[in-house]
């Protein structure tokens, strides 16, 4: 058996653990990576009737998002832009996103998508999924000949 081999990913476990260490916001705006795409936070919540999708989405307007729907997914996509463009700036800290996002969520049940209704307020999107109405089984009796 080699004795190495159980070193033979090590260097990986390390480079990522020193990723993760030196990842901080102390280090200087150059040293950072390229910032990964950020996804909204949501909330699926069943209604009853309908299921409601709350999304994070603050500094949106509704011009900004994009939704498409069918019986059994929602998908949102939409840009946060930067207000101005700062040329010959130094940042001491840059955590705010900008650029584009797509979310798609698989739901739980079919619903309507001829019926979604969206809202957004205060930075919360609000999407309404009425659930597709099920028709129950009809019992029939069987006749005995």
């Amino acid at each position: 058996m080699d004795k190495f081999k159980e070193f033979a990913g090590l260097d990986n476990i390390v480079n990522k653990a020193i990723e993760r260490a030196f990842s901080g916001s102390f280090l200087p705006h150059k040293l950072w990576k390229e910032r990964e795409e950020v996804l909204p936070a949501c909330d699926l919540i069943d209604k009853g009737e309908y299921l409601l999708l709350r999304a994070e989405v603050p500094g949106l307007k509704k011009e900004d998002i994009e939704i498409s729907v069918d019986e059994t997914s929602i998908g949102f996509k939409g840009e946060v832009k930067k207000e101005q463009e700062e040329k010959d700036e130094t940042y001491y800290r840059s955590e705010r996103y900008y650029g584009t996002f797509t979310r798609a969520i698989n739901l739980p049940v079919e619903i309507n998508p001829s019926n979604v209704d969206a809202t957004l307020t205060d930075g919360i999107l609000e999407i309404k999924l009425p659930k597709k109405k099920v028709h129950k089984a009809k019992k029939i009796e069987i006749q005995v000949k």
